[in-house]
């Protein structure tokens, strides 16, 4: 059987956004067996992505341009450009954008799985009522994604971030 080849051009992706995010699905886990996506993020200034954790998704970030704050478990930094970011499965983790500017960079999920997220997280979100955080944080479970509130106020007080929900129109 020949080997089918498969190209993703710089332009191609399917996208999807939330909350000022814009999120270009690069790889998807039905090219990969399940074992593996990539997404092309686009992470506006003041946006924060607030303490969470997976269960069984490992991550791995790879900034192409701008800069984003990140904590993993206990250690807080910066990353900039050709910088890559780890998040195990099972660690406490968060982003931020540190900049005016929106900061974009790829995103590796093993296993594939984890992007269904932010499907459900765009539908919910331009509902014509969305959700309090609360019912986000609680449908984010279905997805791998365990949100930990209680870790965001040391961050929102050292870095001056907010966790809201930005108007819908935004």
């Amino acid at each position: 059987m020949p080997v089918q080849k498969i190209l993703v051009e710089a332009t191609s992706g399917r996208i999807v956004s939330f909350l000022g995010n814009r999120v270009i699905f690069k790889v998807e886990g039905t090219q990969t067996s399940g074992a593996f996506s990539i997404i092309e993020a686009i992470y506006p200034p003041g946006n924060f992505t607030p303490p969470h954790r997976h269960l069984k998704t490992d991550e791995v970030g790879y900034i192409l341009e701008g800069e984003l704050g990140v904590m993993v478990a206990e250690e807080d930094f910066q990353a900039g450009p050709g910088s890559f970011f780890i998040r195990p499965k099972g660690v406490p983790h968060a982003l931020w954008n540190i900049t005016d500017r929106p900061v974009r960079f790829l995103d590796t999920y093993t296993p594939a799985g984890i992007e269904a997220w932010y499907e459900e997280l765009a539908r919910l979100v331009s509902a014509s009522e969305p959700p309090a955080l609360e019912k986000l944080f609680e449908a984010a479970r279905h997805y791998d994604t365990i949100f930990m509130p209680e870790l965001a106020p040391r961050l929102i007080k050292s870095y001056g971030l907010k966790l809201e929900i930005p108007d819908a129109k935004s």
